[in-house]
């Protein structure tokens, strides 16, 4: 399984897409060289953060979704005062989505109570097939309860990458070697696989935007969320 796939035609979203392969222990370009054409620029400066500081930021994409619940769940119409945690995945995945999630997890056990009450960690399958409501709770559940899952996978979900400059989700085939998954008997896990966007997108108190790209530490997410949850 890799985790993305390609690229698109804006040079922002081939920025992007260098940025995301980092997650996968791919070399990143340098954050500082953004298409200033596009509107977006990157701060790779000491801006107290562990993560990339977007500027502008980047707003919360359009985004109304079915939770694990059936409730809706509008990623655009948030509280101002929550701090909003977004990752695309799914849970077939072998390596990339759990690891991810089990840090968030760490990072969220680290933080005091009244910054845990603030930080909403939301992630979204781009393998609705497989990933039924039923079998993505389960899966939550083994890193925290309390994250939100939302059932993507459509194109308001290729919309939303869009807006945040990710690479789009594309099936592929499954790789041979990958390892056993607990949702299903024998290899029918192995049917196909997901090249999906490996950041990690966060919104908190003014207007800020921040990117991760792998290689956080649960102690540096905790930091910055700290931070974030200080600033209002």
């Amino acid at each position: 399984m890799r985790v993305v796939r390609g690229g698109t035609a804006a040079s922002v979203a081939v920025l992007f897409g260098s940025l995301v392969l980092a997650g996968c222990g791919a070399d990143a370009g340098d954050p500082g060289d953004a298409d200033a054409a596009n509107g977006v620029s990157i701060i790779a400066d000491d801006d107290g953060f562990h993560g990339t500081l977007m500027d502008p930021p980047r707003p919360r994409p359009s985004l109304e979704l079915r939770t694990t619940s059936g409730e809706p769940f509008d990623i655009g119409d948030r509280p101002e005062d929550e701090i909003t945690m977004l990752f695309f995945g799914y849970t077939h995945c072998p390596d990339v989505c759990p690891t991810t999630m089990a840090d968030l997890s760490l990072a969220h056990d680290m933080l005091t109570p009244e910054v845990q009450d603030r930080v909403q960690v939301v992630f979204v399958t781009e393998d609705p097939a497989r990933d039924t409501p039923e079998k993505l709770r389960e899966w939550l559940d083994r890193f925290d309860p309390e994250f939100t899952g939302l059932i993507g996978g459509n194109e308001a979900t290729a919309a939303a990458l869009t807006e945040l400059y990710l690479p789009e989700t594309a099936q592929v085939p499954a790789v041979s070697d990958a390892p056993a998954h607990p949702h299903d008997g024998d290899d029918a896990h192995q049917e196909y696989g997901i090249d999906h966007a490996g950041a990690v997108y966060v919104w908190g108190p003014g207007d800020r935007s921040i990117v991760y790209t792998g290689g956080t530490t649960p102690e540096q997410y905790a930091e910055d969320l700290t931070e974030l949850a200080a600033a209002g």
